[in-house]
């Protein structure tokens, strides 16, 4: 695995739900029809997912 990277991010309550809302609902298929090939698709998804794990222990973890 790659060294991870910290990314800073300030968003408003309202641009962090939106953002959670759309991680809760992106799946492969998601990720497979925006990347390049198949390694960016894992790629993406697995980035969705720390996101989406950031918002949840931020407090925005949509249901």
């Amino acid at each position: 695995m790659a060294e991870p990277v910290t990314v800073p991010l300030t968003l408003s309550a309202e641009e962090a739900e939106a953002l959670a809302q759309f991680v809760k609902r992106a799946d492969r298929d998601t990720a497979r029809r925006h990347a390049g090939d198949a390694r960016e698709a894992d790629l993406i998804y697995e980035a969705w997912i720390s996101l989406r794990t950031g918002l949840a222990e931020a407090g925005f973890a949509p249901r």
